[in-house]
């Protein structure tokens, strides 16, 4: 348990620092607000922010929906704490609903950041809280997921800012910081509960394992999340609509194994992730140096690094999704601020020179529309104008949403196309995207679209795909760089 003596008040400059750099930490991750959400992991942006849109008009909290056949198609992985979040922020700013996503999670970031802060400050002093708060602020990865349209951020950002009000309890303060600790910690595991590793740093170190109420206390903040899967597990029962959150559930439950861990193919996703893309060459080795340095004796951070680690471990199946790798941001940002603590100020300045420079580089792909989706919004103005509203479109998930319309999930590789049909829990299968998509029209699909020739550029099975749109359905646009428009009637002779 930390001791119960405060850190001393911040003076003027440290205030102004400390304000400068969490201004920063939030206005980075804002430029270019309303850039389509297609960048980074498109996956896991898309389907929440469906999930958004119908909760603004209506479909409710239980029923998180998605806008791709077989209707009605929950998205019950996490409760939709986040697209609430959004949707009231896109409500109370009066922006569209991508920009809101962006800042809710630019939002959440820079609240971790304040968290982060006040768990190093007390622990390593100022100095090495606001260097760590550097080193977090431009990381590529928390740069990437600060702005994405996707839970994660604000999820580490309340787990984060909750550990710092449980710090600042058990150090002295008063009662309000241990209802806002609570408050943080139940939302931020609500979002994520793959997150609950972090309560074994809070309760085995900021509360002490000497006070069972406190610890049951803590422990209480997972009955949120706990809800929720009881809901999940009766929602599931009634198989009604699609299969996908049951297929979803099936394969959580085998990425609990950690026997991926001994694939080759996982180790150059740990290596490539953690030494080179999340944090910079540089961010890690800073990171790392600091860390095993014993200048502190409380244990907060190498429980908290050993409990993170023991829980990547376990989602070893999952490590291909980068943004599991944020968990880490916290911990590698402390060993960068302790690595740079003892170091004169123009050797200091030097490496923070260097960090920015590759974080800037690592980054800069996150604020540009990869080639791929550069036309989607001319794209989805076509299919908006050109497809009925009742009228299911079977087309990418980027562009069904952009569109504005329903429909069904236009999938490419085998596996995935597969699985697309198997959803529909009919028995039927498809082997490949043409025959999914006539599988799509068997069941009541009218439309074909799909991006351009240009974005199909060295995919051979989606040009192929379009090559055998345009000779069996009668075409409604054609603009090779932008999009291919088509009916599915009968093949005409």
């Amino acid at each position: 348990m930390i001791e119960s003596r405060r850190p001393a008040q911040r003076g003027p400059r440290e205030t102004a620092a400390l304000a400068a750099l969490l201004a920063a930490t939030f206005a980075l991750r804002t430029l270019c607000a309303d850039q389509p959400i297609v960048e980074n992991y498109v996956g896991r942006q898309i389907p929440t922010a469906m999930v958004a849109r119908n909760l603004e008009r209506g479909s409710g909290f239980l029923h998180p929906q998605l806008h791709t056949a077989p209707f009605p198609n929950l998205f019950l992985v996490e409760p939709p704490l986040y697209a609430e979040f959004v949707v009231g922020l896109r409500r109370l700013a009066n922006v569209p609903l991508d920009p809101a996503g962006r800042l809710v999670s630019a939002l959440g970031l820079t609240l971790g950041a304040w968290g982060l802060y006040g768990l190093i400050r007390r622990r390593e002093g100022t100095r090495t809280a606001l260097l760590a708060l550097l080193a977090f602020a431009v990381f590529p990865i928390t740069i990437r997921y600060g702005r994405a349209f996707q839970p994660d951020a604000l999820m580490l950002g309340c787990l984060v800012a909750g550990l710092r009000c449980w710090d600042e309890h058990a150090a002295g303060g008063n009662l309000t910081w241990l209802f806002a600790g609570w408050l943080l910690l139940a939302t931020g595991l609500a979002l994520k509960i793959v997150s609950a590793y972090l309560l074994l740093p809070l309760v085995l170190v900021i509360v002490g394992r000497t006070r069972p109420r406190m610890c049951a206390l803590a422990l209480s903040t997972l009955l949120p999340a706990f809800a929720w899967y009881v809901y999940v597990a009766f929602a599931l029962g009634e198989g009604t609509g699609s299969k996908a959150s049951a297929d979803n559930s099936m394969i959580w439950l085998h990425a609990l194994f950690p026997s991926a861990l001994f694939r080759t193919t996982t180790l150059v996703h740990i290596g490539r992730f953690l030494v080179i893309r999340a944090f910079t060459p540089l961010g890690f080795a800073l990171g790392l140096w600091g860390l095993v340095q014993p200048r502190s004796t409380d244990r907060l951070w190498g429980v908290w690094g050993l409990s993170a680690t023991v829980a990547l471990a376990v989602l070893a199946a999952k490590l291909h999704h980068e943004y599991y790798w944020l968990s880490l941001a916290p911990l590698a940002a402390v060993g960068v601020g302790r690595a740079l603590n003892p170091l004169k100020p123009n050797m200091q300045a030097l490496f923070v020179c260097g960090l920015l420079a590759l974080a800037i580089v690592q980054s800069a792909s996150t604020w540009r529309t990869p080639a791929e989706w550069s036309h989607i919004r001319e794209a989805a103005q076509i299919v908006h104008e050109s497809v009925p509203a009742d009228a299911w479109v079977v087309a990418p998930e980027a562009l069904l949403y952009a569109a504005d319309r329903r429909g069904c999930r236009l999938e490419f590789s085998r596996a995935s196309v597969q699985r697309a049909a198997g959803e529909w829990g009919t028995g039927e299968s498809a082997t490949d995207a043409a025959e999914l998509v006539e599988f799509y029209k068997n069941h009541g699909a009218r439309f074909f679209a799909d991006l351009g020739d240009a974005a199909a550029a060295g995919d051979s099975a989606r040009l192929a795909l379009h090559k055998a749109i345009r000779s069996r359905y009668k075409i409604l646009v054609d603009l090779p760089g932008v999009v291919l428009l088509a009916v599915l009637n009968d093949p005409e002779p």
